[in-house]
Order: C-alpha cells, then structure tokens, then sequence
C-alpha cells in the first residue's frame, strides 16, 4: 500500500504548489469535499455547484494507470503476536519459507519494536539477522509507542524453501546495578508490524506451484495459519474421514506452528494472509460450489494449487469422481509422505516455526552437545547471562520421581566475579532444577564439569532448558556512574558444553494429559482412532479436525480416524471425544469422570469474564475484582447471621492448630528441604471415584480416564456451549494453553487461565517389549512415587528377614 500513497499525494498537491490552474478544467471531475474528522461535531463543508457537462475525458493511456494492487503484499514473520527479548542479552531465532516467486522478487524487511522505559538507549542494540547475515542494527529508544524500521533484502540473500531469521539484544540498565533490575529489561518485537514487504511489479502474480509450497503459506500478524475446508457435503458422513486426513496432512506437511481448521460449506468471503482456502469434494460438487469444474481438473481426480476465485493466495483442489477416489489421491500424495510406522523413533521434532534448530528426539540414553542445541561460543560481560535450548522426550517417559541427567559444563568465570552472590542456575522447563555457587575469589575454568539436573522436571513433548549465570562484581555493588556499561567480559560458555541424558523408564501412564499434548501418546501409537463428536456439522467439525491437526503434529503422523455415533461400537481403540456438553449422549460422560448432570447445568451458568493475553490494564482489573466480588460476600449477603466473636477464634484456632501441629508442620518442612520427602508422599494411591463438576467460568473441560473393560484411553474435549465451541477450541490450541494440559483433567476458563487436576490413580501401558532393565527403572519410579509403600515393603522385608534369621538360629545355632 505504500507504493501508491506518494505518487497519489504528489498528484493531489501539484496544482496548489504550482499555482496555475485557478479552477477546474473542464477535463477533470470535480474534487469531493474533505470527510468530517471522527468525532467532527461542526457539519461538513458546503460543496460548490457542479459545473456544466463537459465532454468525456479522453481514456488514459495503459502506460499512466497504476498496477493493481497485490493479493497479498506482505507476509508476517512472527510465531505469535508479539515475542519478547528478555535480560541484558538475548537472542530468538526460527524458520520460515518462501516460495519461488515470493524468493525471486524485491524484498523489505519491517521490524515493529516497543523496549522498557529502564532501558539505556546510547548502549542497548537490536539485531536483525536473515540466514546468518545481520541485515539490521539499530538503537533499542523506543519505550513510549512502536518504532517501525525497514530495510531493503539483498538479491539472492533469501532462497525458496526453509529461511531463518533471528532476533538479539544486547540492554543495559539506566541506573540500577543489581541483578534483580537486569529483569525489568525488555524488547518488545511486534507482529502486526514486522513482516516482509513484496516490491516487485508481479507480487499479484505469486503462485503456490505444488505441494512442496504449503509452508510458504506462512501465518497471520498472530502466529496462527487457519486452513479453510469448503467441502459442500461436510454435513454428510461420508466425508468426514476425508476432511480429516486432508487437514491432518496439511498441519504436517505446511510445518505450521499454531494451526486452526475450518470447515465451512460456502466459500469465505475474504482471504487474510497465512490462510490456506481447500475446496474439497467430488467434480459435481465443486462444479456447483465454483460455478464450473477448474480446466486442471478436468472431470477426473485432482490434487494442485487452482486460481481462487477470490482475492487472495491460490486454492488448494481436492477433487474425484467419487469419495473413494477422492480418498485415494489424498492417501498417495498428501498423507503417504508424512506417514511414519508407529514403532519407529523420529530423530528431531519439529520446531522450526518458533525455535531452531528442531528438538532433538531423546528417545535412550544420548549426549547431546550444545553447538548440536544451536548454542554457539560466548562471552558475556553482563550481570545476567540466559541461553536457550529444547529437547524432546517420548511419549513414554516415565521419570517423574527417579532419574538424574547430567550437564558437562565448559566454560570460565574471571577473577573479578564475587562469590557468594554469583552462581550458575539451570531451568528445565521454567523450574529451577540445579543451582551451582561460583565460590572460587580468583576465577575458575571448568572442564566437563559435572552438574546434576533430575529427571523429574523434563515431561513428554518438547522441554525448554535455561542455562542461566549471574556474575556480580565490586563494581555492581559501589554502582559509580557508568557502572551498567559493557565492559570486561566476566563469564564464557563454551559450545562443547554436553547434556547427557541417563537410560530412563518406558512405559505408558493414564491418565496423563501431558503425554497427549507433548507427543499425542497414546494416539500416536495407535493403529486407529475412535472418534465420537457431539454432531456432524461444520462447528464440530471444526472443532475435531483442529485438534486433530495439533495431535498429529506432536505425534508427527497423521492418525487414521473412525468416526463413531456412540460408544456401543468402540472396541479395543482410544477414544477421541469432542463436543459441546449439551451435545454429548446421556452415560458417556460418566465414562470419562464428569458428571452426567453437566450436561444440563453447566451450559446454564452465568459467562465468565475472558481476559486476553493484550487486554489492557483496565480490563484485567475489572476482571479480578468481579471474581474478588464473587468470592466475598458477606453473610448477611448471603442469608446468614454476623460471625461472633467465639466464632472467629474458633476458627482461627482451628486454622492454626496446637503446638503438636506446628511441629508436625515445622518437621515437614524440614524434610522437604533436606531430603525431598514429604508426609504427603506417604499416602497410598486412592481407588474411589469421584466425578467431576466443571468450577464457576470454566470454558472448556480437557479429561482423561481409562475404560476399565478395555484399558483404552478415553480422552473428551468438551465446551460449555456449543456457540462458543470452534472458538474455545482455537484458544485451548494456542501454545502456552495446549503445553500447560497435564493430569487427568485440565479446566480452562478465560483466556489464558487452567486449574490442572492430578490423577488419584493411574494405570501402565506397556509400549515397549519386555525387558528387565527397563522393568527395574518403571519400580525403582513408581516406588520413589509411592515412598508410603516403599517405607511398608522395606519394613514388611525387614521384619521377615529377622523372623528368618530367628528361626534358623533357631533350629541350627547352639544356645549360649
């Protein structure tokens, strides 16, 4: 759009500059009067009298008209609305894909920014890099509104397929020296506004030329790619296993980061960027959803990118004489590429949408270095230091009390480092796992330095690792001026810096809704799918096929779906259940730990208050204090009498307990802080069932159980009410909610809100072949899990053995 607002503007203040034409010839058409400005409470400007007919105006030549303007003239880069650059150093990198022609035209770079108001603008810089070559660098000084910067791309710097693009910082505090301020540093990158700009005359004529294109798809300004399934016959059960192969097929072959699905049975009336429009269905219905069947067809099976009849990207055809023959072209060219034997390993796991390089697949014992992490040789001269790293874990991974990884560290620290307050910290998953003092006064080099990491904090799916130094000096605590420079470099890292990842257990858990959100388990391994929905229309439909695209992405294959109407038929195969609660069949939700009488009251209950993650201040203040008000009415409010004064201190006394209480609690803290151990873990596992109700405001039930007949997995997704069901379902895939799923159940209520309820009781799956050494790491876990029963079965032994060694005193020793 910026390519036509200079020569229109020049246009418009040419005869005012030039002073010599007085009025309007009679070759021109009288200029509209000026629009009232919003809010304009004056009326608007008389306009003067039309003049008389003049003869027509001679048509302009060809050479003078403007070229129209492209589809698509832009393409956002971002993984998510904005991505923020944190500390005094930081540093973001991912993947994103061009096509031929987008690679081949003029290219500009956009970069959006907003930093913290705290940091220092003469030193603070951001970086631009694309495949490796810094492209921009300037001043982080923007803290009052968004600084817009652009670019012009060199010829044959980006390439057709895979490009990467990274973001650093480097910020410095205005006047503070302490640690703690190094957190208040931030660079804010925009996704609205960071973005490539086409320039080239034939931007309108991009062309998506197979199906090797469909990364370059992209996404919106929000990180999300919608692909938009017009199949004129989706109310009908016969091609609801194509629409989900179809979709399935695409999430995977695009690489998409955040994918929803739409399935719709008219064309969309408008096409944004990062959207994917499908026509499916036979020739006689796309002739009647197109108006004719597309010359590429031609009356026989088709699969290939066809001119949209809208404006926008070209629309991916899927089409056949019959639903046979229209399953069988998207089983050969879209899902047999991306088809993987369940019991084969994968080596990565896909990342590259928002970090590379992708996660390497842990799937046994492994040492992975950190140049194989995309952690590079560095120095930092900053208080704080973070770098970042993922890893995946399978399915299967069991380690959640037993087991120790290992971080051979390479790196040095100068003498000028205090110790005491500086120290190395390691975070798996945004948990501390490991802290190590830097306690040497003159500096110190490490070599394969050992540092333990427990197993417990890594879970299945894609875990990120932080490995984080905080360096203070003399000159930190005195804090002169210029104190918050850059200066000597205090701390180095070295790439030859190893994680070492021990033998673990393998063996299924349920319920475990992590697994289903980390790798899709147990449906990753499964031959086939049931699936049951609330109905068959485009809003459930929907619904299903986006969580279906997101769980054959973790489980990196597509699933092979049946589509059910009830439970009668299920037989030995996980269950996929989805659908508004109203929806669902009455005794089916009882299967799965919900409450059957959900189905009537929760779709009654009063709206809760949604807080987006960019909701303005004012707007997540209401919302706390109408829960606060929620929560807090007074008895007489509520019908009852005013508390006494012996009430209250009954219940104070109560709370608190007697002195025997305290040191109960006292010892308890105790030995969680020098043993890990706590009188919790001393429980045994509970076996009565209790069915869930869903909380006041919950949106969105995601739950697990297991069938007790067949010992299938049994996971439901289901809404509140069936209007909101297709847009509860797009917030509950976005990344932070869809990685925070775990337990049996996960509630989610507003936003960005989950209330996670841990299982009583879970049962193994066996996914591998027996063998006695993985047996022993599956009992030395659970027993870790279950230290009351350990404590029992180690007393239990203690006990036999002294009875044994009595009676054979007994019966063979001589008495004394």
């Amino acid at each position: 759009m910026k390519r036509f607002g200079i020569p229109l503007l020049a246009a418009a203040i040419a005869p005012l500059a030039l002073g010599l034409i007085p009025h309007l010839s009679a070759q021109e058409a009288p200029s509209p009067a000026p629009a009232p400005a919003p809010f304009m409470i004056a009326p608007p400007s008389q306009q003067p009298a039309a003049p008389p007919p003049a003869a027509p105006a001679p048509a302009p030549s060809r050479e003078a008209a403007p070229p129209p303007a492209p589809a698509f003239a832009f393409k956002p880069l971002l993984p998510a609305s904005r991505v923020t650059l944190e500390g005094e150093s930081d540093t973001r990198s991912w993947a994103f894909y061009l096509s031929q022609d987008e690679a081949g035209t003029d290219l500009s770079l956009d970069v959006a920014f907003q930093n913290a108001l705290v940091v220092m603008p003469e030193v603070s810089r951001l970086a631009v890099r694309l495949n490796g070559e810094r492209i921009i660098e300037v001043p982080i000084a923007s803290s009052d509104r968004l600084k817009h910067s652009s670019t012009a791309v060199r010829k044959g710097l980006l390439r057709p397929g895979q490009n990467t693009i990274s973001f650093e910082v480097l910020q410095r505090h205005r006047t503070d020296c302490t640690v703690a301020s190094t957190y208040e540093l931030w660079t804010r990158i925009d996704g609205a506004g960071t973005r490539l700009t086409f320039k080239g005359p034939n931007a309108q004529q991009f062309r998506l030329r197979g199906i090797d294109d469909l990364p370059a798809i992209g996404a919106d300004e929000g990180g999300q790619t919608t692909i938009v399934i017009v199949a004129p016959g989706a109310s009908r059960a016969i091609s609801a296993n194509s629409i989900f192969a179809v979709a399935q097929a695409l999430a995977l072959r695009g690489r998409y980061g955040q994918v929803a699905v739409k399935v719709s049975e008219q064309m969309p009336d408008r096409v944004r960027p990062g959207t994917l429009t499908v026509a499916l269905g036979t020739n006689e219905e796309i002739r009647a959803l197109l108006g004719a069947l597309p010359a590429e067809a031609g009356g026989r099976s088709f699969l290939g990118f066809v001119p949209s009849p809208k404006k926008g990207a070209d629309m991916l055809l899927v089409t056949g004489e019959s639903w046979p023959d229209l399953d069988a072209i998207v089983g050969k060219i879209l899902t047999a590429p991306v088809s993987r034997p369940a019991n084969i390993n994968r080596k990565t796991m896909d990342t590259a949408s928002w970090h590379v390089p992708d996660a390497p697949f842990i799937s046994d014992r492994q040492v992975v270095r950190f140049s194989e992490l995309g952690i590079a040789t560095q120095e930092s001269s900053g208080r704080r230091m973070r770098v970042r790293a993922v890893v995946a874990m399978p399915g299967d991974f069991y380690a959640n009390a037993y087991g120790e990884a290992t971080l051979y560290l390479d790196g040095a620290y100068s003498n000028e480092v205090l110790p005491g307050d500086s120290h190395i910290e390691i975070f798996v998953n945004g948990n501390v796992a490991a802290t190590v003092p830097l306690n040497a006064a003159t500096g110190g080099l490490f070599q394969q330095f050992p540092i333990t990491v427990p197993l417990r904090h890594f879970r299945p799916g894609v875990n990120e690792v932080w490995f984080e130094t905080v360096t203070v000096t003399k000159s930190d605590l005195a804090c002169g001026p210029g104190a918050t420079l850059p200066g000597k470099s205090r701390f180095a890292l070295f790439d030859t810096t190893a994680l070492a990842i021990p033998d673990f257990a393998k063996i299924g858990v349920s319920p475990n809704l992590a697994a289903v959100a980390g790798t899709g388990f147990p449906y990753s391994v499964a031959s086939r799918v049931a699936l049951i929905m609330g109905r068959q229309d485009p809003a459930n439909l929907s619904a299903a096929t986006t969580l279906l695209a997101h769980i054959a992405q973790r489980a990196s294959r597509p699933l092979a779906v049946d589509v059910l109407a009830g439970t009668a038929a299920v037989g030995d195969r996980p269950v996929l259940i989805v659908g508004a609660a109203g929806q669902l069949p009455a005794g089916l939700l009882p299967r799965v730990g919900i409450a059957d009488n959900v189905r009537a009251t929760w779709p009654l209950r009063a709206d809760a208050v949604v807080v987006t993650p960019d909701a303005e201040g004012a707007a997540v203040f209401d919302a706390v204090i109408n829960r606060l008000q929620g929560r807090q009415a007074t008895p007489e409010a509520s019908g009852g009498a005013a508390p006494t004064t012996e009430g209250v201190r009954e219940r104070w006394r109560g709370s608190l307990g007697g002195p025997l209480a305290r040191y109960f609690i006292a010892f308890d803290q105790w030995l969680q802080r020098t043993f890990d151990l706590s009188f919790a873990q001393l429980r045994t596992p509970s076996r009565a069932p209790t069915l869930y109700e869903p909380a006041e405001g919950t949106d969105l039930i995601a739950v697990q159980a297991a069938d007790p007949d067949t010992r299938q997995v049994w996971t439901a997704f289901i809404a509140r009410r069936e209007e909101a069901l297709e847009s509860t379902v797009d917030r509950i895939v976005s990344p932070g909610n869809w990685a925070g799923m775990a337990g049996k159940i996960t509630a989610f209520r507003g936003a960005q809100e989950a209330h996670i309820i841990s299982a009583d009781s879970t049962s193994f799956v066996m996914t591998r072949p027996f063998s006695l050494a993985n047996m022993r790491l599956v009992f030395a876990n659970w027993m870790s899990s279950n230290i009351g029963i350990y404590a029992l079965a180690l007393l239990t032994a203690c006990i036999g053995l002294g009875i044994g060694t009595s009676l054979m005193l007994g019966r063979l020793g001589r008495r004394s």
